[in-house]
């Protein structure tokens, strides 16, 4: 049975250990019988990731000083995690049982997909944190703890877990869940404390009840001690601060929108989200012929050898054929492709519809 941790230093005479090395290492001392990890990293990633699956009978503790991303990213039950200092993005990302102290700031999409375990950052997370978080009955609640404040869009399409964010030494902002959060959220609960604006619509507001309070006070317990921050444990619990942030309920989210009006109206033209092709906002069976097709066939009889392949391949018999001089049914074809891909001269050539009938 180990009785000291063993400490990993990764820059040795400024050589540094990869992750690739840094993880097998972990691995190999793990099945050696260790269990608990000292690693003064440089950067590397992934570190206290699903190892425990390696010796599923001990606890295993990992302290790490400068790591990379994902920071217990996939960390299953028995697992834990104490980062002294900052980490970059994807903290806990898929943490499915793990418990992760962050003694600082995290990067962009802390606690994201994480569906088990607990984290808890002592200082401020970036963009998309707690994205996507999710709860199998099957298993404990995840949590995430957050001292300060998030980024934007943090918490879109939650569906399950709660979060926790205490808004302390953010009082001059206007919003400690940034901008558009909660986008898309169906599930789960976030507790609030400070300024928040700017909300999605598919979120509602609510005062704590007591249920809330006892959740949060014998939380805020736990999480300021893992932190190292007890003393503010009265200042964080005066619950006339806080407010509850719940997914609005089905009956009550009544005006839906189609597609075709949400692109017209909310797309942002021209924007990282917008369309690639012009789109007529028409609606076609498919396979579609005529107007409805993505791509029209064109001939041209420089090289044709007049073999037919085309003409006897067509799957919808749209290939029409005149004195050697070849054409296409614009009512039977759907734009397959299947003349181009089978004409041994290259005679066939697929055209973009959309801008021909634009």
């Amino acid at each position: 049975m180990q009785k000291e941790p063993l400490k990993i230093k990764t820059l040795k005479d400024n050589n540094r250990m990869s992750t690739q090395d840094l993880l097998q290492l972990i691995t190999d001392k793990i099945k050696e019988g260790y269990t608990d990890f000292e690693i003064e990293g440089c950067g590397q990633h992934n570190i206290g990731g699903s190892a425990w699956a390696l010796n599923k009978d001990n606890k295993l503790i990992f302290k790490i000083s400068n790591p990379g991303q994902r920071v217990g990213a996939m960390a299953l039950p028995k697992t834990e995690i104490i980062v002294e200092g900052s980490a970059p993005a994807d903290v806990g990302w898929l943490n499915s049982g793990a418990e992760i102290t962050i003694k600082g700031d995290c990067g962009d999409t802390a606690a994201h997909c994480a569906a088990g375990g607990k984290i808890y950052v002592a200082g401020r997370v970036g963009t998309r944190s707690g994205a996507l978080m999710k709860h199998d009955p099957k298993f404990e609640i995840p949590e995430f703890w957050v001292l300060k404040n998030t980024g934007s869009f943090s918490f879109e399409f939650m569906g399950g877990g709660i979060a926790v964010v205490c808004g302390y030494d953010c009082e001059n902002m206007n919003s400690v869940l940034g901008h558009r959060s909660c986008v898309g959220m169906v599930g789960g609960i976030i507790y609030v404390r400070g300024n928040i604006e700017a909300m999605s619509d598919s979120v509602e507001i609510k005062q704590l009840e007591k249920d809330d309070i006892e959740f949060l006070e014998k939380g805020m317990n736990i999480f300021l001690k893992k932190i190292e921050k007890i003393d503010l444990f009265d200042s964080l619990t005066i619950f006339s601060e806080w407010k509850k942030i719940v997914p609005v309920a089905n009956t009550e989210n009544k005006y839906k929108i189609s597609v075709s009006e949400f692109r017209k109206n909310k797309w942002i033209d021209g924007g990282i989200f917008g369309d690639f092709i012009h789109d007529d906002f028409e609606v076609y069976s498919i396979p579609s012929t005529d107007n409805g097709r993505v791509h029209i066939p064109v001939w041209h009889q420089e090289n044709c050898i007049d073999c037919k392949i085309c003409f006897n391949n067509c799957p919808q018999n749209a290939i029409i054929q005149n004195n050697k001089l070849y054409s296409h049914d614009s009512k039977k074809c759907i734009g397959c492709g299947i003349c181009f891909a089978v004409c041994p001269k290259n005679c066939w050539i697929m055209k973009d519809n959309r801008q021909e009938v634009s």
